[in-house]
Formats: structure tokens, C-alpha cells, sequence
């Protein structure tokens, strides 16, 4: 069975961020794409994400996401990570993805990998391609912790592609 990876579907001005778009048809090449989608979004936001790759979503449209970011929305993705146990999860490396990340980093007891331009699955670890200077080098960065995975992946990292999948919506509680 393919590793499943969680996307957090990140909302900007009532639509699905480019990023987020990208990260899920990556995903969908890698492993077994699902996503994350907190707060009010577009009716069509679930069909868009099954477009780019998603089978499943975790989804509750309470507003409490979209009037304080973090805190409800780390709450929330800890105790689904705790509950499902995803592989890996991804978020963009924006202003809300970074602030989640660092309390699920310390909620969880888990690494996390910044500024990732590609990742890989093996053996139950992932291995992050970060560049550097304009990309004229590229370090990498092994995450072999038990659990789930956490990375922030830099915008633009790969290309946003159809990729439709059949899809389950599983409704969660703010």
C-alpha cells in the first residue's frame, strides 16, 4: 500500500492557494494523496483538490479557522495526525503554514524540514531536496523519526497538474 501524505489545504482571499495545488498532484505521484481543509472555503474547493489528487478529505468549515489561524487549526491537524497517522504532511511555507508547523512541531515531539524544493519516501523516512543559493546547490535533509513527518515546501516547488482521483469527504469537529 502506497505511504498516504496529507496536504493542509491553505485558504487565500476565499481560494485554494496555488501551493497548496502543487504540493497535492506531487503528493499524488508519490504516494496516497489526502488533504486537510479548515475553515470556509469555495463549494467547488473538494472537487478542485480531487482534480489535483486528493482522495480523501478532512474537512470542517467553522470560521474559528479562518479568524485565528493557528491555534485552532494546530489543534485540530494534531489530533487527526494522532487519530490516522499520515506518513508525511505538507504545508506551504507561508505565514500560516510555518506558525502551524512549529506548534505541531512541538505539540507532537516531531522534526519538521523548512524550504523544501522536493522530497522522496523510503523505508519510512523522507528525504527533503532544500536549495540553496538560487539553486545552484542542493542540500538534502533526512527526517527517519517514528510518526508522522512534517514539511513546509517552498512555493513553486512543482507543477500543478490534473490529477483526478475518486474522493471521500470526512467531516471533522472545530
Amino acid at each position: 500500500m502506497a505511504d498516504v501524505i496529507w496536504v493542509y489545504a491553505e485558504l487565500s482571499d476565499d481560494r485554494l492557494t496555488p501551493t497548496t495545488l502543487e504540493m497535492l498532484t506531487k503528493t499524488a505521484d508519490v504516494g496516497k494523496a489526502e488533504a486537510v481543509l479548515l475553515g470556509p472555503a469555495p463549494e467547488d474547493a473538494a472537487q478542485i483538490l480531487a482534480n489535483h489528487g486528493a482522495t480523501k478529505i478532512y474537512r470542517c468549515a467553522d470560521p474559528v479557522y479562518r479568524d485565528y489561524l493557528t491555534l485552532p487549526a494546530a489543534e485540530t491537524v494534531a489530533a487527526l495526525i494522532q487519530k490516522h497517522c499520515p506518513a508525511v504532511m505538507l504545508f506551504a511555507s507561508s505565514y500560516t503554514g510555518r506558525d502551524i508547523v512549529a506548534n505541531l512541531s512541538a505539540r507532537l515531539d516531531c522534526g519538521a524540514i523548512s524550504d523544501v524544493g522536493d522530497f522522496i519516501l523510503k523505508d519510512g523516512s523522507v528525504e527533503a531536496t532544500i536549495p540553496a543559493l538560487g539553486a545552484s546547490y542542493q542540500n538534502t535533509s533526512t527526517l527517519v523519526s517514528p510518526g508522522t513527518k512534517l514539511m513546509l515546501v517552498r512555493p513553486k516547488a512543482f507543477e500543478a497538474k490534473t490529477n483526478e482521483q475518486p474522493l471521500s469527504v470526512e467531516e471533522v469537529e472545530a
